[in-house]
């Protein structure tokens, strides 16, 4: 729950100004470190409200939780080598040429970074029942879906044109349902 405030500290800034976070350049990574430290502190504060009334689910539950947060490990362990250095976003804020990537990972959904973030948090709250961890995985499914993705996907189309036009029309956007239909066939 403390690592949580980073993705939309990060993302969010370089979405909705992106001249702000380049003219900062790296330095936004120190603007993002104390923001974090603000947030965590206020979540560390405020920890006992975040802990209580944790939900009773039969194991069944909280085996899927388990088997959600491995995946969603797994998958973003595996997106981080794919992109190396770039997911740390600096194609983002600084002048770094790169290609669009559209092999595995990127060939199942194109934001596999925020679906695995999605099976992290809905697998934490279905492994520990806790109402906080449920609201988390809400609020960052939304912030993702519906902000950081579309100006991200503005950002790219900007960038790579109409090959990400192309991509965009041949891989779902967030969960693999095209790639799982063409495996069922």
């Amino acid at each position: 729950m403390l690592v949580w405030p980073v993705i939309p500290l990060f993302w969010l800034p370089i979405r909705l100004c992106p001249r702000l976070c380049k003219a900062l350049g790296r330095w936004f990574y120190l603007v993002l470190v104390l923001l974090w430290l603000l947030a965590a502190g206020a979540i560390w504060h405020w920890k006992a409200h975040f802990l209580i009334g944790a939900l009773s689910f039969p194991p069944f539950v909280w085996i899927v939780g388990w088997i959600f947060m491995l995946a969603g490990v797994l998958l973003q362990t595996w997106t981080a080598l794919v992109l190396g250095r770039r997911i740390t976003g600096l194609p983002e804020l600084e002048k770094v040429m790169v290609s669009l990537e559209t092999g595995p990972p990127f060939n199942l959904c194109r934001h596999p970074t925020y679906l695995a973030h999605l099976l992290i948090f809905s697998g934490s709250f279905l492994a520990t029942g806790l109402p906080c961890l449920f609201f988390l995985s809400l609020l960052d499914f939304l912030i993702t879906r519906f902000v950081i993705i579309p100006l991200e996907e503005m950002e790219l189309e900007e960038r790579f044109g109409q090959p990400y036009r192309d991509y965009k029309r041949d891989v779902s956007c967030f969960f693999p349902w095209k790639a799982l239909k063409s495996f069922l066939r």
